[in-house]
């Protein structure tokens, strides 16, 4: 998978209404995507690959059944962490080539964070019968996941951290982008495994919904980008430029 981001900008000088449009852009697929994670953690069955090591976190430390009680700690503010985490160790990698600039992708971490403690306000209210339930609660989360993802991109504003550190380690060691990303997703999960083993002394946020997550969401994120244009038809018609491709790609 390969994400990129900016190309469109260094083509044509953005409005300043262009660039709302695609501020605003950019928050609705943050929120599209809190949604999802949303409906990944109602499934019960594990979340995506950042969101996991957020999600047992919260399970040790906040007000969940078998925490240590710190109503502080929801999902969404140990998400915030996760993100600020990330950031830091991208400054670890560039070192002096650290643009401040990236330190946006820190605000979107902590929208993201709001955003998702908000939606799990009233999506946990909603009836969980049985598995089979469960796993659609996933799978309609991965679906709505990676439609967020893509509404995001699209933006082609500021990348999110875990995507930012794929990035900066990509090309500080020239390394595939792509083989970057599934190392980055694997040692998420993998904290969440040992976190939870270690202080819960169970399989807890990390499930088979990790990695129906995992397994899923490249593949839907891909389709979207061949069956949606909707943003590429709306930043065209911004820039007035009819061949916009909204300065993104995903492979």
């Amino acid at each position: 998978m390969r994400i990129q981001y900016n190309s469109h900008a260094m083509k044509h000088q953005r409005s300043p209404f262009e660039i709302i449009v695609r501020l605003i852009v950019l928050l609705l697929g943050l929120f599209i995507l809190a949604q999802g994670i949303a409906f990944t953690i109602l499934g019960n069955l594990g979340t995506d690959a950042i969101t996991s090591p957020a999600l047992v976190a919260h399970l040790v430390l906040g007000d969940a059944e078998g925490g240590a009680g710190f109503a502080f700690c929801t999902v969404g503010r140990m998400l915030m962490c996760v993100h600020i985490t990330l950031v830091l160790i991208q400054i670890a990698v560039l070192r002096s080539n650290y643009k401040p600039v990236q330190l946006l992708q820190v605000v979107m971490g902590l929208i993201l964070g709001y955003m998702l403690d908000v939606c799990l306000m009233y999506t946990t209210l909603l009836p969980m019968p049985n598995y089979a339930a469960a796993v659609g609660y996933t799978l309609l989360g991965c679906a709505i996941c990676a439609f967020g993802i893509f509404t995001y991109v699209k933006a082609d504003m500021i990348p999110l951290s875990a995507e930012g550190l794929c990035l900066a380690l990509s090309n500080t060691y020239k390394w595939r982008f792509s083989r970057v990303k599934v190392a980055v997703d694997c040692s998420m999960l993998a904290i969440g495994v040992v976190g939870a083993l270690i202080f819960l002394g169970k399989l807890a946020g990390v499930r088979e919904g990790s990695v129906i997550c995992a397994i899923s969401t490249g593949y839907i994120i891909g389709w979207y980008f061949k069956v949606c244009p909707v943003w590429d038809k709306l930043f065209a018609k911004i820039s007035g430029n009819s061949g916009s491709k909204g300065g993104s790609s995903l492979a």
